[in-house]
């Protein structure tokens, strides 16, 4: 993982995935949650254009192949395609107990072209030793090196060190004080009420999975329900998304950029 891939390598790797996705693809069954990984072998999921996830494969541009690494059901495997062409983008490996799982070793990811993006070594999910980015022509973009104690060093493309390391990667947060990354999981539970009809009865104990992007303006993009439900709380969920106030965006390598937010709620 430290080491730096050349691009035939990469095209490789790209290459022998296509035959590793034709294999496990038909024999896994479609989720919409890693909760639902728990008992199974592991499973598919379908992502949108932007990565948002669908509640089935309509529509979409990527799809993510989970599967069980051991018995115990401690360490999975990850890999993202394209869709139609299946080219692979993303591959992680994780451990823990369902669905609390922690990144745990090589992580990669690629840009569409096959050109390596990204590579980086994670332990309990947080990144160790040295992470490399690269710009789509396949050129050194970033170098940071992380060391105990939570020190770090980055160098430029040409391998000067520089002063500070910029932020890598921040994820979308509402605006305001006293935010926290789970606040709009509270928020959509506490307003997807008003927006059912007068005298519906809600299926108490039902969880109901949804999902929705952050463009890099703050704002709420494609929400949707992934699980199956009837049409008057599947559009009360949507417009109590619709409705959450404006995000401070994400950031990658200091540029705004899309995010996506899952979360569920269970009825009561």
């Amino acid at each position: 993982m430290r080491k730096i891939l050349p691009l035939l390598a990469v095209v490789a790797l790209v290459v022998r995935s296509f035959s590793g996705f034709a294999q496990s693809a038909p024999t896994l069954p479609v989720i919409i949650s890693v909760d639902e990984l728990l008992a199974r072998p592991g499973g598919l999921r379908y992502l949108d254009a932007h990565q948002v996830p669908l509640p089935t494969a309509s529509g979409a541009g990527f799809c993510d192949v989970f599967q069980r690494l051991d018995s115990a059901g401690l360490n999975w495997h990850l890999r993202r395609y394209t869709l139609p062409a299946k080219g692979l983008v993303l591959e992680q490996f994780f451990t823990g107990l369902l669905p609390l799982l922690m990144l745990e070793g090589a992580s990669r990811e690629w840009y569409a072209s096959g050109q390596l993006r990204e590579e980086v070594l994670y332990h309990k999910n947080r990144v160790v030793d040295t992470l490399r980015t690269y710009y789509p022509s396949g050129k050194l973009r970033r170098v940071q090196v992380f060391r105990r104690k939570g020190t770090e060093t980055c160098y430029d493309s040409v391998g000067n060190p520089l002063g500070k390391c910029l932020p890598y990667h921040t994820f979308a947060t509402l605006g305001g004080k006293n935010t926290y990354s789970g606040k709009f999981l509270q928020i959509i539970e506490q307003q997807y009420r008003r927006f059912l009809p007068a005298g519906y009865l809600v299926p108490k104990g039902q969880v109901v999975y949804y999902a929705f992007r952050i463009d890099p303006a703050g704002v709420v993009q494609e929400p949707r329900v992934l699980s199956p439900v009837a049409p008057e709380l599947q559009a009360a969920v949507v417009k109590a998304i619709r409705q959450l106030p404006r995000f401070e965006p994400a950031f990658y390598e200091g540029q705004a950029t899309d995010d996506v937010l899952d979360g569920f709620l269970r009825l009561k």
